[in-house]
């Protein structure tokens, strides 16, 4: 049975959201980019990922990591770039990525690899602009020429233009990020977010309710982006996530 697209933006949610997610954003290979310039892990995560906004305000970085309590990142930003400027931030982030991939995606299959970036590229290309400004800010970066960074870089893309489709559900689901981040992935998500007690909310029939209609239409928002692909390029994308998510839990050394 062929995959369809929503059925793929279900497959391909949990091994993107893992592997281009907090497996890379707090990895030994963020750690030395950022000790390089004077930061740490989480320092370089919220200001060299609102970095590939350009130079825009604390507070507009702040706005766009919705899931997050108000304020949290603003002031991550902040310290940050009181210590390092935004372009070597920027450019911390985004070697960080490269090198993550060149150690951990040694032992995939290069053409699942190759095939993957494809299809994802396929997609990056057909999505809208203007709509979700961390894609639009990933999509400004030069993409890798080795094979294993710009695949990389393309699941970072697909992850967050999920990332920005789900925002927009969660929103017309009348949710905001607190109680999005509430009952998902229990409760070290949520205080990592910096949610506390003060922010939750009773998990009544109708929140729970809205919480998975907020996910259905992200499934299926997501997959009227991936309708772009033919069979093989659905299953391609399955293939090159599941890969990419297996690497990291046994990564191969680069020799």
């Amino acid at each position: 049975m062929e995959l369809t697209p929503t059925d793929t933006a279900a497959r391909i949610d949990h091994p993107l959201g893992t592997v281009a997610g907090a497996t890379f954003y707090f990895s030994p290979e963020s750690a030395a980019r950022a000790a390089a310039i004077g930061l740490d892990a989480v320092s370089l995560y919220a200001a060299g990922r609102g970095a590939v906004l350009g130079d825009v305000s604390p507070a507009e970085v702040d706005d766009t990591f919705f899931f997050f309590r108000s304020g949290m990142i603003a002031g991550i930003v902040e310290a940050a770039r009181a210590i390092a400027p935004l372009d070597a931030i920027l450019g911390a982030h985004l070697a960080a990525a490269d090198d993550f991939a060149t150690a951990t995606f040694g032992g995939v299959d290069p053409s699942a690899l190759a095939e993957f970036d494809a299809a994802a590229a396929t997609v990056v290309a057909a999505s809208p602009t203007g709509s979700w400004p961390l894609v639009d800010g990933y999509r400004s970066a030069p993409v890798p020429g080795e094979e294993a960074p710009a695949a990389f870089r393309r699941a970072i893309l697909l992850r967050e233009l999920r990332g920005g489709i789900h925002r927009d559900a969660v929103v017309a689901a009348g949710l905001n990020g607190a109680v999005a981040c509430q009952f998902d992935r229990g409760d070290d998500y949520y205080l990592l977010h910096g949610f506390g007690e003060e922010d939750r909310v009773p998990g009544t029939p109708e929140v729970l309710a809205a919480k998975e209609a907020a996910q259905v239409a992200t499934d299926r928002g997501m997959g009227e982006r991936l309708a772009v692909l033919d069979p093989a390029g659905l299953q391609a994308l399955v293939v090159g996530a599941e890969a990419m998510d297996a690497a990291w839990q046994a990564p191969v050394p680069v020799r």
